[in-house]
């Protein structure tokens, strides 16, 4: 399930979109759907995203990687 970035043009922020699922998920560590998109691009590298993975998003999956606090879903 691939994951796009859309960008806000107001403040150069972005959120992560999931069109499977016609969410929007915030840059937001606390938020468990950010969790799973960090744990999307560990799992799948690039093919976790339509397009260019943003450095920030990218930086921190490298480093819940990193820290050891990847755990791969048994069930996927």
């Amino acid at each position: 399930m691939a994951y796009t970035v859309v960008t806000d043009e107001l403040d150069g922020g972005y959120v992560i979109y999931q069109p499977a699922t016609l969410t929007s998920i915030p840059v937001n560590p606390a938020n468990s759907s950010y969790q799973q998109v960090l744990d999307a691009i560990i799992a799948q590298g690039a093919a976790a995203f339509d397009g260019d993975i943003p450095a920030d998003l990218q930086a921190a999956a490298d480093a819940k990687l990193a820290a050891g606090l990847y755990q791969p879903d048994p069930h996927a």
